[in-house]
C-alpha cells in the first residue's frame, strides 16, 4: 500500500510541476469510450467525431482470461448526436506458445449525456457496456451500468461515478464507486490517475498531428496497457 501511495504521489507531483493550460479535448480511454484508462467520464466528443484504436492489456489485469492471457482490443467509437455516443470493442486472445487465436469477445457500449456542464454544475452521463451476448448462453464478461459526473476546475478535470449491479454477468468491468482526475499541462497531453472500483491506475495520453494518439497506463501498478488511436470528424 505504501509503495502504491508513493507512486501515486510521484504521478501527482509530475502534474503539478508543469504550469496549467487549457484542458485537452483528448479523452479516449483504452477501453474504447470517452474516459481515462479504463473508467468512463461524462466528457463526450463533438457531434460527428469518430475514433478507431487498438489497445494491449497485460494478463494480470484481466478477469476475462482468469489472468492467464494478454489480449488486444480493437474499438470503434462514434458520437452520433451531441448527446449520444456509440462504441464497440472486440477483444482477442492468443496462445503465447502457438500464437493461435483462442478467444474473441464483442463488447457493445452506449452512452447518453443527460446534462451539459454549467458554471456550477457538472456534466452527467449514463452508460451501459456489454449488455448483449453473441453466444447462445447469454454470457457477458465486461458488463457495467453507470452514472458519472465530470467537472472542470481550472486545469483539472474531476470525475466521479457509480456502477450498480443491475444485469447478471460472468464478470464486470466496474461495480461500485469509481473516479479519477486528469491534468493537462499541454493542450495535447493528459496526465491522470483513476480508481476503477478495484484498482488505482495512472497514465499519460498524448495527441500528435491533431488526429493521432498514443496512450500508456500502469494498471494496479503491477501490470500495464498500451494504446494507439486515430480521431477524425465525419462532418
Amino acid at each position: 500500500m505504501l509503495k502504491t501511495l508513493k507512486r501515486l504521489t510521484l504521478t501527482a507531483l509530475l502534474g503539478f510541476a508543469v504550469l496549467g493550460s487549457p484542458l485537452s479535448s483528448l479523452a479516449q480511454s483504452l477501453s474504447g469510450t470517452t474516459g481515462l484508462a479504463t473508467i468512463p467520464t461524462a466528457r463526450m466528443q463533438d457531434d460527428g467525431n469518430m475514433s478507431l484504436g487498438l489497445s494491449y492489456f497485460d494478463k494480470k489485469y484481466q478477469d476475462y482470461s482468469n489472468k492467464s492471457y494478454d489480449f488486444v482490443s480493437g474499438y470503434v467509437n462514434f458520437t452520433l448526436l451531441p448527446f449520444l455516443e456509440l462504441a464497440v470493442r472486440i477483444n482477442t486472445m492468443k496462445d503465447p506458445t502457438t500464437h493461435k487465436l483462442i478467444g474473441v469477445d464483442r463488447v457493445p457500449m452506449v452512452r447518453l449525456r443527460l446534462l451539459r456542464e454549467k458554471k456550477y454544475l457538472p456534466a452527467l452521463v449514463v452508460g451501459v457496456h456489454d449488455f448483449a451476448s453473441t453466444k447462445n448462453d447469454g454470457t457477458v464478461y465486461f458488463n457495467t451500468t453507470y452514472l458519472v459526473l465530470s467537472k472542470k476546475i481550472r486545469a483539472f478535470d474531476f470525475h466521479l461515478g457509480y456502477a450498480p449491479k443491475i444485469m447478471e454477468a460472468h464478470t464486470y468491468q466496474m461495480i461500485g464507486l469509481f473516479g479519477g482526475v486528469a491534468y493537462s499541462p499541454l493542450h495535447s497531453l493528459d496526465l491522470y490517475a483513476e480508481y476503477d472500483s478495484r484498482y488505482i491506475n495512472a497514465g499519460v495520453q498524448y495527441l500528435f498531428l491533431k488526429h493521432f494518439s498514443i496512450h500508456l497506463a500502469s494498471l494496479n501498478f503491477d501490470s500495464y496497457a498500451l494504446g494507439a488511436g486515430v480521431h477524425f470528424s465525419l462532418k
